[in-house]
């Protein structure tokens, strides 16, 4: 027996340093274990989908850049859809889902997807599924993960009602083409439901002598059943709903572990570019409340004995030291304790499709 062909979705990505592709790539790669196909391509490859003409549901992900202004990529899609000739039903026929990137530690948070959203839905296009605004300020996992988990359901349900008005278009159709092809039909067809009426008709007027019967004395309990706990049945709705078990990543990451030798590594060996300097924590206070996702801090550093210069505009990073005892606890619980004095090295593997 042959196997169903996977249902395709277009899915566009519009990004700046490479976030919104990456995410859109780990759709791409689940879109398989749901019996799903995703189409993907960059949004400013406008020779290679029509949104025009485009049937199947779409899927968008784009972030944010500058002062609130989509992606560089996105620049020509935004012009070509914010002709002010275009008609309110220019894109009618569509049914899209978005997924915005953003940090709200800028004043135009997500504006790039908002524009896009909103212009959308200007030209009439329609959501088969919600609107996600991911912060990068707490974690853009925070609303990418649940948005991506829920997808797959919508997906469905909308290419569920598209085959479904596809079948019935495909009928009307055939039935117009009969009519037309044999005009006579359509009088046999009218007398054959004027007949149809009148058997109706009558079949009402005789059910309304018998008295009707209330639906309290109807007898709605179900049979009895097994209801003893199973590992290996169910009973509904469980054993009617389409349960799927989520299918582990392909591996992507390869780990190699380097000896040193018993040397203590400087901090600057872990540091790929620029220059290192240890310097002391002077003081700390806590910007956030005590309820926050994510803990900010404003820390002031003591670097009266570092030469170096700097100006506005400059970026800096800080590498920690991690507590000792959390860090023994997490080895032995790997079973990583011999090798807690190597380098590790991370990497992705070479032939992965997965970027990020």
């Amino acid at each position: 027996m042959c196997c169903d062909s996977k249902r395709r979705f277009l899915l566009l990505y519009a990004t700046q340093k490479g976030q919104a592709k990456a995410i859109a790539e780990e759709i791409s790669q689940q879109a398989g274990a749901h019996g799903l196909e995703a189409d993907m391509h960059c949004i400013s490859e406008m020779d290679k989908y029509n949104l025009e003409t485009e049937k199947d549901p779409v899927v968008i992900v784009i972030s944010t850049t500058g002062t609130g202004d989509p992606p560089d990529t996105a620049r020509k899609f935004v012009k070509k859809i914010q002709d002010t000739t275009l008609p309110p039903d220019h894109f009618s026929h569509l049914q899209y889902g978005l997924l915005g990137l953003g940090d709200s530690e800028y004043m135009f948070f997500c504006n790039g997807g908002k524009t896009v959203d909103r212009r959308l839905q200007e030209l009439g296009a329609q959501h088969f599924y919600d609107t996600g605004l991911a912060d990068d300020c707490v974690g853009l996992e925070l609303v990418v993960d649940p948005w991506i988990d829920g997808l797959w359901l919508a997906l469905k349900k909308a290419l569920l009602l598209q085959k479904e008005k596809e079948d019935m278009n495909n009928v009307v159709d055939a039935v117009s083409s009969s009519l037309s092809a044999a005009p006579h039909v359509t009088h046999e067809l009218n007398l054959s439901s004027e007949v149809q009426n009148l058997r109706l008709e009558d079949e009402g007027a005789r059910s309304s002598d018998v008295p009707s019967q209330k639906l309290d004395d109807i007898n709605l309990e179900a049979p009895a059943r097994n209801t003893e706990p199973s590992l290996v049945h169910s009973v509904p709705p469980v054993s009617q709903a389409a349960l799927n078990v989520p299918v582990l990543p392909p591996e992507y990451i390869e780990v190699q572990f380097q000896d040193t030798h018993g040397e203590n590594p400087h901090l600057s060996s872990l540091i790929s570019e620029g220059t290192t300097f240890e310097v002391p924590v002077t003081k700390a206070f806590q910007l956030t409340r005590e309820d926050a996702i994510k803990t900010a801090l404003r820390l002031e550093l003591d670097i009266s004995d570092t030469v170096f210069y700097y100006q506005p505009g400059d970026a800096f990073c800080v590498v920690c030291p991690n507590n000792a005892s959390e860090v023994e606890e997490l080895l032995h619980i790997l079973g990583l304790s011999e090798k807690g004095d190597d380098f590790v090295c991370v990497k992705v593997k070479q032939g992965t499709k997965k970027k990020g």
